[in-house]
């Protein structure tokens, strides 16, 4: 974007809009969605010849039924169990790896229950100096029809001794973990709100703070004309840029179609 800005301002300054000149700034633009395209095309790449969660013990979510839980939260959410490490993936596909062994470690799994119910709350993941690593919340993760297979299977490969302790300060609330010190990590392992999901998620989320499809569309669209010129640098640099605004274009509706339409969805709407 320095590039084109530089190249175009200084061909409006002087005046002189040569087609080379042109051909450069409008390359320098495409490279915006062009190295975007190519860095997650190697990243894609990367992940299939990974192995390493190859052996994973994987526990999926079982939400509670109707409760809004979306299917990118079932999808993309996960506890893989490890000999060595627990990696928890979260709904936005961000990992956290903790170890099994050691003072840090996974060393046991403490049911939090109500109080006065006894219903069972959430998990957590706590160390060897019983501090809490994680937290899941019971509804998300094993309130649903698969959900005491789903905690069978977690307890199973952990292997570490499981205990039941009432919830300190319980406030009879769908939040009560917000006053709980890993109210964030609570958070991100549960469903999200389908627009903060889609603004977290979007391929362009780290540049220009979202800016980027409009800016760069726009820088794009003043090249354009140039398709029609005489001279076949200024020809190339508007069918790049016809190129870079098709592209940057592409990515938001792919992204909006692909969570709108399925990532987004309730479970039960989906399933009716």
């Amino acid at each position: 974007m320095l590039v084109w800005f530089l190249l175009f301002l200084g061909a409006a300054v002087t005046g002189n809009t040569n087609g080379w000149t042109l051909l450069v700034a409008s390359a320098g633009l495409f490279l915006v969605p062009g190295a975007d395209l190519l860095v997650r095309l190697l990243q894609r790449s990367r992940d299939r010849r990974d192995t390493s969660l190859a052996d994973a013990t994987v526990v999926v979510p079982s939400p509670e039924v109707h409760s809004g839980a979306t299917r990118r939260f079932r999808d993309t959410a996960a506890v893989r169990i490890l000999p060595k490490d627990v990696v928890l993936t979260d709904t936005l596909g961000g990992e956290r790896w903790i170890a099994r062994g050691g003072a840090s470690g996974v060393n046991s799994v403490v049911r939090l229950t109500d109080p006065k119910s006894g219903a069972v709350l959430g998990v957590e993941f706590r160390d060897g100096t019983n501090a809490v690593r994680a937290l899941l919340l019971w509804r998300w993760w094993f309130a649903g029809p698969q959900g005491r297979e789903a905690w069978t299977k977690l307890s199973g490969a952990l292997g570490v001794p499981v205990a039941d302790e009432k919830v300190r300060d319980f406030q009879h609330s769908d939040a009560w973990w917000k006053n709980h010190e890993l109210a964030v990590d609570a958070r991100t392992m549960s469903p999200m709100d389908p627009k903060e999901a889609r603004s977290r998620t979007r391929w362009n989320a780290s540049a220009g703070r979202g800016a980027e499809p409009l800016i760069v569309s726009l820088f794009g669209l003043l090249l354009v004309p140039q398709i029609l010129s005489d001279e076949w640098p200024a020809r190339a640099a508007g069918a790049l840029a016809v190129l870079t605004v098709v592209s940057e274009l592409a990515q938001v509706l792919t992204h909006q179609l692909a969570s709108r339409l399925r990532l987004d969805r309730p479970l039960a709407q989906e399933s009716s």
